[in-house]
């Protein structure tokens, strides 16, 4: 039985180039089939999209100083850095003035007194946000409202007890004394109190996550070390009472 072998009449037309790459004819080709270059065939090949590299959204990894700009957002609180700012001078002046007392540098003393005054400055924001932050954080009636609650009632007593010390601070500089042992002792008691105020609020951040948009992704296979919320030491199972 006769087979059939292709004749340049059964050669389909090659489709047209297309624009911008430039074709080469095979010379060895017995019907003239024209391929690109190679240079051409790299040149098609799809490039990868550099903007896509990151996967959007949280969890990507930042390894640009352009990425990092664009995930700035001023939407964060202003509460806890504020915070950070009226525990850091409170504590700095009690330790100039108690460093003045102990060692008679009068430096220190003036220092003692500004750092004192910056305190009672930055901690009027700082009760001006914590209260922004607290009605725009709806809570339930429980354990966290119960930190809550008392975390608003340190706050006001704080600030009355860190200007009483301030003004009394102030007559001293003004008559040009030095702190005494009981105006350390008042200081000292704003700044447990502070200490106190400042535990509850990590409570209400750390443990309830209070304005904290999502949690952190953690770790594949990461056990966690503790119990979670409201399941109690008894109904865990030991995996040795297993067997």
């Amino acid at each position: 039985m006769p087979t059939h072998r292709n004749t340049p009449s059964d050669i389909q037309p090659s489709a047209p180039p297309r624009p911008g790459v430039t074709t080469a004819r095979v010379q060895d080709s017995p019907y003239g089939v024209t391929v690109p270059p190679p240079s051409a065939l790299i040149r098609q090949l799809p490039r990868p999209n550099r903007s896509n590299i990151l996967p959007a959204g949280r969890g990507a990894t930042v390894t640009r100083a352009g990425q990092a700009l664009k995930l700035v957002k001023l939407t964060a609180p202003l509460h806890p850095l504020l915070v950070h700012f009226t525990i850091a001078l409170t504590a700095t002046a009690l330790f100039f003035d108690l460093l003045a007392f102990l060692c008679g540098l009068e430096a220190l003393i003036a220092i003692g007194w500004w750092t004192l005054a910056a305190a009672v400055l930055v901690t009027v924001a700082t009760i001006a946000t914590g209260v922004k932050s607290r009605l725009r954080l709806p809570v339930e009636e429980g354990e966290m409202r119960s930190f809550l609650r008392l975390h608003m009632a340190l706050g006001p007593i704080f600030f009355g007890l860190l200007v009483a010390v301030g003004i009394w601070r102030g007559e001293l500089w003004q008559a040009g004394a030095g702190v005494t042992w009981w105006y350390l002792a008042a200081m000292a008691g704003v700044t447990l109190v502070m200490a106190a105020q400042g535990y509850l609020g990590g409570e209400l951040v750390y443990r309830y996550g209070a304005e904290v948009k999502f949690r952190y992704p953690e770790l594949s296979g990461n056990a966690e070390p503790f119990p979670r919320s409201g399941v109690t030491g008894s109904a865990i199972e030991d995996p040795a009472r297993r067997s």
